[in-house]
């Protein structure tokens, strides 16, 4: 009997090792994926401070459990002086946190939070095993086990710092303790289920259907040997669990106490029932959905039965229906497993938020259990049952390491597999696969990408190098953001998340990658990004259109002046900016003020929409030349190594009062192809070479931009009001920023222009 128990638990536990193996080495291959800095974060914060202020939008149980590991460190920063924190602004916080104060060390901290989810995971694992040996058989447990460890969405889901896998795992514990109370009331068991009732609370707020769950079950399970409870003495137990949890909820919050609103009065817990109110009104906004080709504001009443179906493996699918039919004449014993799934069912497809099956993850397990009671127990059909149980575990086998480490795009083949997920949902794409496009760029040696990127991970802190196009993430948000012509990309290699292909920004422009729907991607990164070489025919004859202000896709087609046979080229610039076209004629939209310069005014004044500034470059005002620091003259235009050219300046006036403002206007001439980031610096110093005004900044879209043109920029220098009367010098240069290196120019890393007088 003992060896017996030993090969069990060791069977078991090269299971779960098993399960383990295909989080831990897939997750050093997947980027953050969108919800983990959030999580990570507000579960830090909480450790380090006590303060729940960012678990507004998740309870903090599972938040702070993947926390640890970054807890038992000394090199974690917590950035709580940034205006972020103070606002509780959860979104923002976690961006500092990971992608700016802990930016070097990002993506390490972002796997070492997933291993407490991983012991979430084998937790889950384990107690499947010990509630299917517990309330069916053996061999009903360990083929739940089997295909538990198998399923793709438990190894993916697994695997990420989320609340959804702590969810499933809590609910599944919690209704395993119920059933063993309900057959064995014991205290002990009582107050095992009222905790696991509690840690289910404290894991995601929609964890507040284990009260419907536990309810419905009370009222209907029936114990196998037939001795019920009363109905009064279930009533009792079920009050004294629901008090226990709620006491959990209270110590998660550290016994926290204060108004839900303004004028209420104090309760236990408030940011807990604040945030349940404000997920509500999250989950009442819903987001748009795309799902079987279509776009929808919100998802269909079928998207979750469909995305079931379409997600989870064949031989689960198979033997679910199978154990549906099996425990149909014993249905009160089955609704263990049967109520909790149709719970979490019926709140999803209730639900106006359709966007992805790990809101209904929780149904797993149960119908895991459920498919494991398909086993048999008339012996005569046993060996068919057999035979076809062992071909059904080896295609979930099969499928398990075909999907290795790409689980989050599982696709089953009722669905064409995981390439046709893109098609059929954006569930495939959860920002996940940016360690897989660095790794391709780097096999084919291309040294930047144009990337719209549907995730909340700086793709720099990947050793990514791209240039920026429009994408749900705000903190990309930039000047070749707003120049993204869809209507005809420059040439070049495209790097799009499938989410971006189908939804644009999700809230607006669902359109804008049009362009690349319908094309065959020459490179998929792990069925989640798709990569497109673009070019066009040489001999393509241009358009041209400067855009400033608006963004270029705000603009309709016919305004930019797009013609079939020809190719569209745009240039974009901010406010107080301006791009002279040196290739030829151009549209000229300007809806925003431009620099107060003499050429941008001869070029606008009387011009009709379509103008050419080719004889304006030849005319750059620039007298007297710039000089060195050591007071060399440098012709124009000075060439900057790796960036554009100064090629002229312009003073408005060079006599200012203190509270007036330094009016330069800047001319950069286009060499090449000018590389990201790129900023230009101008600096006003005393004689103590002290600054003290500055500008920084380059608002114009490099994308787009010819060899040739000129782009122009205002630098409003305002003059402090007491400041001192004298000649004040301008110094200005180009680098890369945020804190990048300064481009040289003759040998120097910056130019001094005439000085500006401050009058009394």
């Amino acid at each position: 009997m003992k060896k017996m128990e030993r090969m069990r638990w060791l069977g078991v536990s090269l299971l779960l090792c098993l399960l383990l193996a295909q989080m831990a080495f897939s997750s050093v291959r997947k980027s953050a994926t969108f919800d983990e800095p959030y999580h990570l974060g507000a579960g830090y914060a909480y450790l380090r401070t006590g303060d729940p202020r960012l678990s507004w939008e998740h309870p903090p149980l599972v938040d702070g459990l993947a926390a640890l590991p970054l807890f038992l460190r000394s090199d974690v920063v917590l950035p709580l002086d940034h205006p972020t924190w103070e606002q509780a602004d959860i979104v923002n916080f976690a961006d500092v946190f990971l992608w700016q104060a802990n930016f070097d060390r990002a993506k390490d901290l972002v796997v070492a939070g997933r291993w407490p989810v991983m012991s979430l995971a084998m937790l889950l694992g384990l107690t499947l095993f010990l509630a299917l040996r517990r309330f069916a058989s053996e061999s009903v447990a360990w083929l739940g086990l089997i295909l538990f460890t198998l399923d793709p969405n438990i190894v993916g889901n697994g695997r990420l710092v989320t609340t959804d896998l702590g969810l499933t795992c809590f609910l599944f514990i919690a209704v395993w303790r119920l059933g063993a109370y309900l057959s064995r009331p014991t205290t002990f068991n009582l107050t095992l289920a009222g905790l696991a009732a509690g840690l289910t609370l404290c894991t995601k707020f929609s964890g507040v259907l284990v009260g419907p769950v536990f309810l419905l079950i009370v009222l209907l399970y029936q114990p196998p040997d037939g001795r019920e409870l009363s109905l009064g003495q279930r009533a009792v137990a079920l009050v004294g669990m629901g008090l226990l949890a709620l006491v959990v909820v209270w110590a998660a919050y550290r016994f926290e106490t204060g108004p839900i609103t303004e004028a209420g009065m104090p309760l236990p817990s408030p940011t807990y029932w604040r945030g349940m109110a404000a997920v509500y009104r999250r989950v009442q906004a819903s987001t748009p959905t795309f799902f079987l080709g279509r776009t929808y504001d919100t998802g269909p009443w079928y998207y979750f039965p469909v995305i079931f179906a379409l997600k989870t493996p064949l031989p689960t699918l198979t033997l679910l229906g199978l154990g549906l039919v099996r425990v149909l004449g014993r249905w009160r014993q089955a609704v263990l497993w049967l109520v909790p799934a149709a719970v979490v069912f019926a709140a999803t497809i209730a639900s106006p938020l359709k966007m992805s099956y790990r809101y209904i993850l929780p149904v797993l397990p149960f119908a895991i259990a459920l498919a494991a009671e398909s086993v048999p127990s008339r012996c005569h059909i046993r060996r068919i049952w057999q035979v076809g149980l062992a071909l059904l575990v080896i295609w979930a086998a099969v499928s398990a390491a075909c999907i290795y480490p790409h689980h989050l795009s599982f696709v089953n083949e009722l669905g064409g597999g995981p390439k046709n997920a893109y098609r059929l949902f954006s569930d495939a794409d959860w920002g996940q696969n940016l360690v897989g496009l660095r790794d391709s760029l780097v096999a084919q040696d291309v040294a930047s990408v144009e990337l719209s990127y549907f995730g909340s991970a700086d793709p720099a802190a990947y050793g990514l190098s791209f240039h920026p196009l429009p994408a749900f993430r705000r903190v990309l948000a930039g000047p070749d953001f707003f120049g993204y012509n869809p209507y005809m990309p420059p040439p070049g290699i495209y790097a799009i998340s499938t989410t971006s292909l189908q939804l644009g920004l999700l809230y607006r422009h669902r359109d804008i990658y049009a362009v690349f729907r319908d094309r065959e991607p020459d490179i998929r990164i792990g069925y989640s990004i798709h990569i497109y070489r673009l070019a066009y025919p040489p001999d393509m004859p241009l358009n041209r259109a400067v855009v400033v202000g608006p963004a270029v896709a705000d603009l309709p087609p016919e305004a930019l002046g797009v013609q079939p046979g020809y190719r569209l080229v745009t240039k974009w610039a901010g406010p107080g900016a301006f791009v002279l076209a040196a290739g030829g004629p151009a549209r000229y939209i300007v809806e925003a003020t431009v620099p107060p310069s003499s050429v941008v005014e001869m070029l606008l004044t009387g011009a009709d929409l379509l103008a050419d500034a080719r004889p304006l470059l030849e005319i750059l005002p620039g007298d007297p030349v710039p000089v060195t620091p050591d007071g060399e003259p440098v012709s124009l235009p000075a060439s900057f190594d790796g960036g554009p050219a100064l090629a002229g300046y312009e003073l408005v006036e060079t006599t200012v009062a203190p509270g007036q403002a330094v009016e330069l206007i800047t001319y950069w001439r286009v060499e090449e192809t000018v590389a990201p980031p790129l900023a230009v610096f101008v600096h006003l110093l005393d004689t103590d070479g002290v600054a003290l005004s500055q500008w920084d900044g380059w608002p114009v879209a490099l994308s787009g931009l010819e060899p040739g043109d000129i782009v122009v920029l205002h630098h409003p220098l305002v003059i402090p009001g007491g400041a001192a009367p004298g000649l004040y010098t301008l110094r200005v240069g180009l680098y890369r920023p945020p804190h990048g290196p300064r481009l040289f120019v003759a040998g120097v890393d910056h130019l001094l222009l005439p000085s500006v007088e401050v009058s009394k």
